[in-house]
């Protein structure tokens, strides 16, 4: 099965067709820290008001006992997953008072590794799994890496939809391998594409000193992964980044790049994710496995499970009781996708916007119309560079990213072109509907390809000087207002 942009345009261009761009499911996740009014992390238990972490479906813990996770069930509409997110944190803030929200992605005010709480589970099998999990990741990366929050999109399309891209493209083939192969073409291109949604909504381009530790580390391996970003220093503010939470200097693993993991198949992928399972690593065989009678880490490979494998989008599958996501996916296929670039916006109460989200169901359904061609080794290095490009370096106005066959090209001309195509789509889905909310949400991407001032990073950095507020300052100004607006 092959097609290309024009091609799937003109599928659903028709009016019946195009209501299909508008049908799926949808659904968020939010990490955010619990701090003190002076931005210092809460040090006191889960609130016993939410339940056992392992039973609430909606609010539970990530890597700290202060990080807090807020997770919405499948909606039909974006905007229902919206006001679900909302809803979900109304109730958080009700009962953690004397506390708030941190509203941006890198961490608050840091104590000593010693002093970040790991989350504490019940003594179950699975309770005790969980926290011998995060030790294993403190163990393995420090502490403070894993304070970073973000927030997740997931989504899949709907049944309607992919019945007709079936009969449109791949009659021959059997039901569940198209749609995985559907869901795999969007992973590809938006693997292709991503830098774009970095530089847009990156909202990370400063750290707070308690996080310059981890920095410092990396100061000297990031040139091994992005030569072209030479521009880093630990002035942040007079530099270009967008998000360095998505950058080396965040919360990352290089599995997916130095193990070749070019999501061009689901079985390529499970074939590659289980090695990484399996294989041994030195490194962590030297930290060991169990101490004083005390376990560390799950085990000594090189990831401790599929959870570790860090990467900006996952293609999931809902699993049954005691069964690992890679033998779901063997079994039943994808059934959504789950995206892990965004950074937590601070200038809205949930961390996003809904003209965020309408951009990003026109941006997914840009991968799904793109060329469903394959990764390549060549290609993988030049994808990855760009991102970490868009990183570090996305508000320099003379930064260019590689496109194909090695050909340089200005990251706001390759912006403009890939617009071209996104008001298509934009036009399409709103022939359905008389607001044009869609048009309107890319036309105000669109602003900030050619004005970085526009942008989330831009305006962080803006306000902070502006009001000589210090990083702290700036975040717990922005956690009270958040927590003040309804």
């Amino acid at each position: 099965m092959n097609w290309n942009f024009s091609l799937m345009l003109d599928k659903f261009s028709e009016y019946s067709k195009s209501k299909l761009l508008l049908e799926g499911k949808w659904g968020l996740e939010k990490e955010s820290q619990r701090v003190t009014e002076f931005g210092d992390l809460a040090l006191t238990d889960h609130p016993t008001v939410f339940g056992d972490k392992l039973e609430n479906p909606y609010i539970t813990t990530d890597f700290s006992e202060c990080q807090l996770e807020l997770i919405t069930p499948p909606a039909k509409s974006i905007e229902e997953a919206y006001q679900h997110l909302k809803n979900i944190q109304l109730e958080v803030e009700k009962e953690i008072k004397g506390e708030l929200l941190w509203p941006l992605s890198m961490p608050p005010r840091l104590p000593d590794e010693e002093q970040i709480p790991i989350a504490r589970f019940n003594n179950s099998r699975e309770g005790r799994k969980k926290e011998i999990y995060r030790n294993g990741l403190a163990l393995r990366y420090g502490k403070k890496r894993q304070m970073i929050s973000g927030l997740h999109y997931n989504f899949s399309l709907s049944d309607g939809m992919l019945e007709f891209l079936h009969k449109s493209f791949g009659k021959d083939e059997e039901r569940r391998s198209f749609k995985n192969e559907i869901y795999f073409t969007i992973i590809r291109n938006y693997l292709r594409y991503r830098w774009l949604l970095i530089y847009l909504f990156g909202a990370s381009p400063v750290a707070h000193p308690t996080y310059y530790s981890v920095i410092y580390q990396e100061l000297q391996l990031i040139k091994d992964c992005c030569p072209e970003c030479c521009n880093v220093i630990n002035e942040y503010e007079q530099q270009f980044s967008t998000s360095l939470r998505v950058s080396r200097f965040g919360y990352s693993n290089p599995y997916p790049s130095k193990y070749n993991i070019y999501f061009n198949s689901i079985e390529e992928y499970l074939l590659k994710l289980r090695k990484l399972l399996s294989l041994k690593s030195e490194k962590y065989r030297k930290l060991g496995i169990y101490k004083d009678e005390k376990q560390l880490q799950l085990n000594d490979n090189l990831l401790q499970t599929e959870s570790e494998f860090y990467c900006s989008i996952r293609p999931k599958q809902i699993n049954k009781k005691d069964e690992t996501m890679l033998n779901s996916l063997k079994e039943r296929g994808v059934e959504y996708l789950e995206v892990r670039i965004l950074d937590l916006n601070p200038f809205d109460k949930v961390g996003i916007n809904l003209d965020q989200l309408y951009f990003l169901q026109v941006f997914m359904l840009f991968c799904l119309f793109e060329e469903n061609k394959i990764i390549t080794k060549s290609e993988l290095h030049k994808i990855n560079n760009n991102h970490n490009l868009s990183a570090l370096c996305g508000r320099n106005p003379d930064l260019e990213l590689y496109k194909y066959n090695d050909k340089k090209i200005p990251l706001q001309e390759w912006g403009r072109e890939i617009f071209k195509k996104l008001r298509l789509i934009a036009l399409c889905m709103d022939e359905n509907s008389s607001e044009n909310k869609y048009q309107f949400a890319v036309e105000n991407e669109l602003e900030k390809i050619t004005n970085s001032s526009l942008l989330p990073s831009s305006l962080i950095l803006k306000e902070m000087k502006e009001n000589r507020e210090s990083y702290l300052e700036f975040g717990i100004r922005r956690a009270v207002s958040n927590k003040q607006a309804k």
